[in-house]
C-alpha cells in the first residue's frame, strides 16, 4: 500500500475523530468559547464608544488646531479631554435629572394606586354610559389590576433588602465602565497608529486584486454607521425634548419620565417612539382618561411632525434608505436578535442597500458601454 492513500485515510480519520469529539462535547465547547468571547466584551464596547465619539473628537480637534492655533499634539489631548469630560458631564446631568424623577414617579404611582384605580373605574363607567352601554361590572377587572399593582409594590419591598448586592453590582458596573472609557480613550488617541497597523496587516495578507473592493466596503461601513448614529442620536434628543415641552405645557403628569422613555426608545427606528407613547397612555389612564386622550392626540401630532419634517431631514438624508426597507429591517432584525436587532437592523439594511445599488449602477454602465461583466462585481 502506497504512502499517499495512507496519509489521506489518516487525515480523514483525524477529521472524523475531531468531528465526533466536537459533536459529543458541543455544549462544553460552546460554554468555553462563550467564556473566552465574553472577555473581549470590554474591548468591543470600548471600540464602539471610540467609534461613536470619533466625529465630535475630530470636530473639536480641528477647532483647537485651526481656529485657536494650538499645536497638533496639544489639540489632540485637549480634544480628548473635552469630548470625554463633556460626555461624562452630559450623562451625569441626565442621570441626576432623570433618575430622581423616575423614582419619584414610580413611588407616586404605587403610593396612589388605590386612588388611580377608583378614578380609572369611575372614568370607565362614565365613558360606557355615554356610548350607551348599560351597567357593567368592572370589579373583576379592577381587582386584577389591583392584584398586579400589589405585586409591584411587594416587589419593591423585596428589592430594598437586596440593596447591598445591588450596590456591589453597581460597583462592578462602574469599574467596567471605567475600563471601557480608558480603553476607548487610548483607541481614540492612538487611532492613527491603530489604523496604520491594520493597513499593514491588510496589505500583507489581502491579495491585490481585492484591494479596491475591500477598501470600498470598509469606507461604506464606516460612513453608514457614522451617519446612522449621528442622525438617530440627534432625532432622539429632538423628539424627547419636544415631548417634554408639549407635556409640560399641557400640564400632563410624568412628563419627565415619559419624555425620557420616548427619547431613548426613539433610537429604535419607526417603532421605538410608539413604545414611549404606550407607556405614557398607560400611566395617564390611571390619572385621567381625558388626560390620556390628550396625550394620545398630542403624540399623534408630534409623530406627524417627526415623520414629515424631523426624520427626513435629520436621519433620512443620512441613511438614504426607503421607508419600506426601514420597517422591514426593524421587523426582521427584532425577530431575529431582539432589541439589538431592531437598532442595528437599519444600518445593516442600509449597508446592503448601498452596496447593491452601487453594484447595479456599475453593471448597468458596463452593459451600456459593451464591457464584459461576467467576472466583475
Amino acid at each position: 500500500m502506497s504512502r499517499k492513500p495512507l496519509q489521506e485515510w489518516l487525515i480523514l480519520l483525524t477529521y472524523l475523530f475531531l468531528l465526533i469529539l466536537i459533536t459529543v462535547h458541543s455544549g462544553y465547547l460552546c460554554r468555553k468559547i462563550w467564556f473566552v468571547l465574553r472577555q473581549f466584551v470590554p474591548v468591543i464596547l470600548a471600540g464602539i464608544l471610540a467609534f461613536v465619539l470619533n466625529q465630535p473628537y475630530k470636530y473639536v480637534h480641528r477647532f483647537y488646531e485651526k481656529k485657536l492655533g494650538v499645536s497638533s499634539k496639544k489639540a489632540r489631548m485637549g480634544a480628548l479631554l473635552t469630548v470625554y469630560l463633556g460626555t461624562i458631564g452630559v450623562v451625569t446631568a441626565a442621570g441626576r435629572f432623570a433618575l430622581p424623577r423616575f423614582v419619584l414617579g414610580l413611588q407616586s404611582f404605587i403610593g396612589h394606586q388605590d386612588y388611580y384605580i377608583r378614578s380609572f373605574e369611575n372614568s370607565a363607567v362614565q365613558v360606557l354610559k355615554r356610548i350607551g352601554i348599560g351597567k357593567v361590572d368592572l370589579s373583576p377587572f379592577m381587582e386584577g389590576i389591583g392584584r398586579y399593582l400589589g405585586r409591584v409594590d411587594q416587589l419593591m419591598d423585596e428589592i430594598l433588602p437586596q440593596m447591598a448586592r445591588v450596590t456591589t453590582e453597581a460597583f462592578r458596573g462602574l469599574t467596567l465602565s471605567s475600563i471601557i472609557i480608558v480603553l476607548s480613550a487610548y483607541m481614540l488617541h492612538d487611532k492613527e497608529r491603530i489604523k496604520s497597523q491594520i493597513q499593514r496587516v491588510y496589505y500583507a495578507y489581502i491579495p491585490e486584486k481585492y484591494d479596491a473592493m475591500v477598501t470600498e466596503l470598509a469606507n461604506t461601513v464606516r460612513e453608514v454607521f457614522e451617519n446612522f448614529i449621528a442622525g438617530q442620536s440627534l432625532e432622539s434628543i429632538i423628539l424627547g425634548s419636544l415631548c417634554f415641552l408639549g407635556m409640560f405645557l399641557l400640564g400632563l403628569e410624568y412628563s419627565g419620565f415619559v419624555s425620557l422613555i420616548v427619547g431613548l426608545t426613539a433610537f429604535i427606528p419607526f417603532f421605538g417612539a410608539y413604545i414611549g407613547c404606550a407607556v405614557g397612555i398607560i400611566l395617564l389612564l390611571f390619572v385621567s382618561i381625558k388626560k390620556s386622550l390628550v396625550f394620545l392626540i398630542f403624540f399623534v401630532v408630534l409623530q406627524q411632525i417627526e415623520n414629515n419634517f424631523i426624520y427626513p431631514k435629520v436621519v433620512g438624508k443620512r441613511i438614504g434608505l426607503p421607508g419600506l426597507w426601514v420597517i422591514a429591517s426593524v421587523t426582521v432584525g427584532g425577530g431575529l436578535f431582539g432589541l439589538t436587532g431592531m437598532i442595528l437592523g437599519v444600518p445593516m439594511a442600509t449597508l446592503i442597500y448601498v452596496l447593491i445599488s452601487r453594484s447595479v449602477r456599475r453593471r448597468e454602465e458596463m452593459k451600456k458601454s459593451g464591457q464584459d461583466i461576467d467576472n466583475r462585481v
